[in-house]
């Protein structure tokens, strides 16, 4: 192919990146495509100038004659290798400043390719894979950064663009960026909510510590421990807190702690630190995966990361932040020099409180038994006898007098049914006369001649029969 049938051709920057392959290492810049071997390549012949024809005539007083050389004639290919190589010579380890533009995303290559501009220009930047995966926040449109890396001419496409070797955001650092981009997302997930984070015991008896076994801040919160309340369990689940391994390892200690509080001794809490160190030190505490764990975390967890000024991603997601290892431990257990203070004030309180209660019961005792004194049984039965015997006194007397008052109604009643009695009548000389079935008779009409007839007299009764009748 001509380089005049090169220059036609309608290749796109992207398609034409795909085609060319990213150097081994990540300083290395940009080779073009490989070319057919070069004898097919016509070689462009060197133009030499003509040589000057010296005579013996000298002429000092006219100025010597330049004779102008012919013009070299460069092929696309040479002018675009010429280009390439004075401009990695001329533009070595550059820092441009400008904004992301025709950001589309990572490629599927794994490559970047996209624009830097400022207000009047423009240029193309191209990250390739290896650096892609370093750097540690998220590209995107708009961004204003600092690319540091080389100028390069891509001749099969041609034009001109940076090779980044790294990229900083422009007024902060990269960690830093990562950090908001991260916290503003997992703000917008509601793990920062109040409302989902669990209460820490006000008591705690289990801790468990996820930190360093040979650290200076786990011999910090042992030493809280042992004076403020000694009577606390502590439990060590060993993590690296710092390095590129640090989080997997304290992922893994949570997930220890979790087990072990399910099927061994419950942990009331579970403090997850570390002490003091730089920015870059803490920044483990900020790797999404570490956070989302400590976020879900079944057990009341407290973040006790650096020093009060260091603030990470598992501050915000932890139930409760300590400023310090230290306070950590202040704040998850309490004072057993303030619990025996309050426990004699208690004791105090509650010994009052039982004297007067005893002085009440005492003086209830003696009311109870005086009480039960009085209603003794024997001294009940006297004073049930002595109303007895009044009673029958009185009993006695109305009997009396009811028994008089009925003699006297008796009598009178006596000498009235005397008055009236049919004896009294049967004494003057009249008889009653009943029938076989006791049935006085009235009149010669109810019985007949032959019925027998008993006659009872004043003294005495008599038998007849009934002969005849008128």
């Amino acid at each position: 192919m001509t380089p005049k049938q090169k220059s036609d051709e309608q290749i796109s920057f992207l398609d034409s990146f795909e085609k060319m392959e990213a150097p081994a290492t990540e300083n290395t810049s940009v080779e073009a495509p490989a070319k057919t071997k070069k004898k097919s390549e016509p070689k462009t012949p060197k133009v030499e100038a003509a040589p000057v024809v010296k005579t013996q005539e000298i002429i000092p007083e006219e100025a010597p004659v330049k004779v102008p050389l012919e013009p070299k004639v460069w092929s696309v290919t040479e002018l675009s290798k010429d280009l390439r190589e004075k401009l990695r010579t001329g533009y070595q380890q550059i820092l441009v400043r400008g904004e992301f533009c025709d950001f589309k995303g990572i490629h599927r290559s794994g490559h970047l390719y996209m624009g830097l501009k400022d207000d009047t220009s423009q240029i193309r930047v191209v990250v390739w894979k290896g650096v892609v995966q370093k750097i540690p926040y998220e590209l995107k449109m708009g961004l204003e950064v600092v690319v540091f890396g080389t100028i390069d001419f891509y001749g099969a496409g041609g034009s001109l663009q940076i090779v980044a070797e790294r990229i900083d955001p422009l007024g902060m650092g990269a960690l830093q960026l990562k950090f908001e981009q991260l916290k503003e997302k997992l703000q917008k997930e509601g793990l920062f909510a109040l409302e989902r984070k669990k209460e820490i015991p006000e008591y705690a008896h289990r801790i468990g510590l996820v930190t360093g076994k040979s650290t200076a801040a786990l011999q910090d919160m042992l030493k809280i421990f042992s004076t403020r309340f000694p009577l606390a369990e502590i439990y060590l689940f060993h993590a690296s807190v710092q390095g590129e391994n640090a989080p997997k390892e304290i992922i893994s200690a949570i997930g220890r702690a979790e087990r072990f509080s399910k099927e061994n001794k419950k942990i009331d809490v579970l403090i997850v630190g570390r002490g003091g160190g730089s920015y870059e030190d803490l920044f483990c505490f900020n790797d999404e995966t570490l956070v989302r764990k400590i976020a879900n975390c079944s057990l009341p967890t407290i973040s006790a990361v650096g020093h009060e000024i260091d603030f990470t991603l598992a501050d915000f997601v932890a139930d409760k932040r300590a400023a310090t290892p230290t306070h950590a431990a202040q704040e998850s257990t309490p004072d057993i020099r303030v619990i025996k203070n309050e426990m004699g004030s208690y004791l105090d309180y509650y010994e009052q409180r039982l004297n007067d209660f005893i002085k009440d019961l005492t003086q209830k005792v003696d009311l109870l038994w005086n009480q039960i004194l009085s209603r003794a049984p024997h001294q009940r039965l006297k004073v049930q006898s002595q109303i007895l015997q009044q009673m029958s006194i009185r009993l006695d007397r109305s009997m009396r007098g009811k028994l008089d008052k009925y003699k006297a109604e008796l009598k009178r009643y006596a000498s009235f049914l005397d008055a009236i009695s049919p004896l009294k009548v049967l004494e003057r000389g009249f008889s009653l006369i009943q029938n076989a079935q006791g049935k006085l008779i009235h009149s010669s009409k109810a019985i007949q001649v032959g019925d027998e007839l008993s006659v009872r007299l004043s003294e005495g009764s008599l038998n007849v029969t009934v002969k005849s009748k008128s």
